[in-house]
């Protein structure tokens, strides 16, 4: 009991991965997504929990999963991979499948139903950010001349996915950790950064900053 502020109750799930990722989308809907290819979702409030295998991706990490409703869901593996459901999970299709040796995917966020990003560590000194405006069907990556360079030793934190926020219909932050503690921002739904950097203490792996959140385009 956390008084005033409600209560947490134990509930029990179908899974034995590590899970890393959720989603609520209402008072009965939300999906949660882990390791060896698992994604879980719940319509009843999490009362009960479906859960099973993404065909063909038992050895992928699932960091990070955003949902529209009770059918639609994304699913972000850091191997470079996302993956789409219209139909509550019985099906997924690989929208994006980037093999470049080094990627690996962070965080993944939705500003509506068509139109996204996706974070990845620095590749060749910048930051991968690709985006979409048509639900996924094609993701586009952001032009490095228009992302600030990263600083040697610099990544994001797969932290289910919270490294990453978007908030009315073009903003978006990401924070990084690592050798540096900076935030960037985008009023432009990703198309072009700028960075700051932060008091948070840096300087070795798990240090820096591993979640951001706004509650408008200030705060």
């Amino acid at each position: 009991n956390i008084g005033a502020f409600g209560q947490f109750r134990s509930q029990t799930s179908p899974a034995t991965a590590q899970l890393r990722g959720v989603s609520a989308v209402s008072n009965l809907v939300a999906w949660a997504s882990g390791s060896n290819g698992t994604f879980l979702r719940t319509t009843d409030g999490g009362l009960n929990w479906a859960g099973a295998t993404v065909p063909g991706a038992s050895e992928l990490d699932f960091r990070d999963i955003e949902a529209v409703d009770a059918r639609t869901a994304y699913l972000l593996a850091t191997a470079g991979k996302i993956y789409k459901t219209t139909d509550g999970g019985d099906h997924w299709a690989l929208q994006y499948n980037n093999t470049s040796p080094g990627i690996f995917l962070d965080a993944l966020a939705f500003w509506d139903d068509r139109h996204g990003i996706a974070l990845g560590d620095p590749m060749n000194g910048r930051f991968l950010v690709v985006t979409t405006s048509d639900g996924g069907k094609t993701w586009s990556q952001v032009a490095s001349e228009h992302i600030p360079p990263s600083i040697e030793g610099e990544a994001a934190f797969a932290a289910s996915g919270t490294c990453l926020a978007v908030s009315g219909k073009e903003n978006a932050w990401f924070g990084t950790g690592g050798r540096a503690a900076r935030i960037f921002r985008s009023t432009d739904r990703g198309r072009t950064w700028k960075v700051s950097t932060t008091p948070m203490t840096s300087g070795t792996d798990s240090t820096g900053i591993f979640s951001v959140a706004f509650r408008d385009a200030r705060h």
